[in-house]
């Protein structure tokens, strides 16, 4: 099945504030979407009824980023490893929609670059033996040391940034500062007579 195409990378309709940043395919809702690379889950979000709405972040090995955005449904969860061929979610239409279709994006150094290279790998993502063929030459191609480990120092760094957003986000840290100073008072407080009869033998 060959699936339309209704906005091309940098293509600015009426509707869009600034030039598209990915390829829009239209497809059924619910279709099942899925890794045409091998990587690592860098983020899955949900940004309601912005942006793109329900999406993932894949890193892939060479250090690029895949975005599928709009997904009714993710099936994966930050951290996992996926290959070529692996389901990761369902098309839909969440986020900043006008219909049901799949967002695609790719960056490249913090900056998105144009997918069209891989609109082929798209079109063909659930055509069995096309897939097998990707399956087959995923295989042959593995990660050296390097790559790994900063493939995965990536994510983790990814991970730890997002918790440390929610962390700030959730303390409140003008009562956690009381709550803290109040501590000593408390026990000057609880003691003060015992103190006060202790001295008071003393001296």
């Amino acid at each position: 099945m060959t699936y339309r195409i209704s906005s091309h990378f940098l293509e600015k309709e009426p509707f869009r504030t600034h030039p598209h940043t990915g390829i829009d395919f239209v497809m059924p809702q619910g279709t099942p979407l899925r890794s045409i690379k091998d990587g690592i889950v860098e983020r899955v979000v949900d940004f309601g009824s912005s942006n793109i709405g329900k999406g993932i972040f894949i890193k892939w090995q060479d250090g690029k980023t895949a975005i599928y955005g709009h997904l009714s449904q993710i099936t994966v969860k930050q951290g996992d490893i996926v290959k070529v061929g692996d389901l990761i979610g369902y098309s839909g239409n969440t986020g900043h929609s006008t219909g049901a279709h799949l967002h695609f994006a790719v960056k490249e150094g913090g900056r998105f670059i144009d997918p069209s290279p891989y609109i082929d790998l798209i079109q063909n993502m659930n055509n069995p033996s096309f897939l097998a063929k990707m399956q087959h030459a995923s295989d042959t191609v593995t990660l050296n040391g390097t790559q790994f480990i900063q493939m995965i120092s990536d994510t983790l760094s990814s991970i730890k940034f997002q918790f440390i957003n929610i962390f700030v986000r959730e303390v409140d840290y003008y009562s956690l500062i009381l709550q803290i100073m109040k501590k000593p008072f408390q026990f000057l407080a609880c003691h003060t007579s015992f103190l006060y009869d202790i001295l008071w033998r003393i001296f």
